[in-house]
């Protein structure tokens, strides 16, 4: 199919009065050729978007997702979506542990830390000892490294 056949194929099969309906309700003004031109536009970036993979495009309250199944186009899906959202962020107690990460750098990072602690509280009891400053800001470097 061409682009002119998918987008004529989708916008037909699309229930505009139903979306017009709810856009009335939440005091967004749009007429339907508005709303065709948009979805035309998200139609043909997901054409000729020369992804070889699922990809999806937005505009608006509009989603339009292409699906390939061994390389031959399958479908193209047509969405109208409202988003209500709710996000939650904090800090773990303790952070995941990476895969790549094994037990010694973990270990070495540990004691590193440990070291970092002595040689700081050390630090502040005579701040005039330059090893002490020194040894911190090399710690903090190869814990950076760890990192």
């Amino acid at each position: 199919m061409n682009l002119e056949q998918i987008q004529e194929k989708l916008i037909k099969d699309f229930d505009f009065k139903k979306v017009i309906n709810i856009l009335d309700k939440l005091n967004e003004n749009y007429v339907k050729e508005d709303l065709i031109n948009n979805i035309k536009g998200l139609i043909k970036m997901a054409y000729l978007s020369r992804e070889m993979d699922d990809i999806s495009f937005t505009s608006g309250h509009f989603i339009i997702n292409r699906s390939y199944y061994e390389g031959e186009e399958v479908q193209y899906d047509l969405s109208f979506l409202l988003e209500v959202n709710s996000n939650l962020n904090y800090e773990l107690e303790k952070p995941f542990e990476t895969k790549n990460t094994n037990e010694k750098e973990l270990l070495l990072k540990k004691k590193l830390e440990e070291l970092l602690l002595i040689n700081i509280n050390d630090y502040e009891e005579d701040s005039n000892n330059y090893i002490y400053e020194a040894n911190i800001q090399r710690i903090e470097r190869m814990i950076e490294i760890l990192d």
